[in-house]
């Protein structure tokens, strides 16, 4: 069974290669462009990421510790915790 061309079929194909040739053309700098928009995102996420590191100060010290147990000064609880926090971790 033989398929006839209409003009409505040969305009498609046409229109069909000329788009196939420009998506071909014009990928390679879409990639590029595109592997640039990673790179600025991921640096902009590192550096907001990194913000808060870079400007961290040295933490002040405690006032109070409130805690349930009465039987304990509060300057107990305060050694305690400043053990605790201050341990070097490798």
């Amino acid at each position: 069974m033989e398929h006839k061309m209409t003009f409505d079929d040969l305009w498609e194909q046409e229109e069909r290669q000329a788009l196939a040739k420009r998506l071909l053309h014009e990928y390679p700098a879409w990639k590029r462009h595109r592997a640039r928009r990673r790179t600025l995102v991921a640096v902009a996420v590192l550096a907001v990421a990194a913000l808060p590191i870079l400007l961290r100060t040295e933490p002040h010290g405690y006032d109070s510790v409130c805690c349930n147990r009465s039987t304990f000064p509060e300057s107990h609880w305060v050694d305690v915790s400043a053990a605790i926090l201050t341990i070097p971790t490798i």
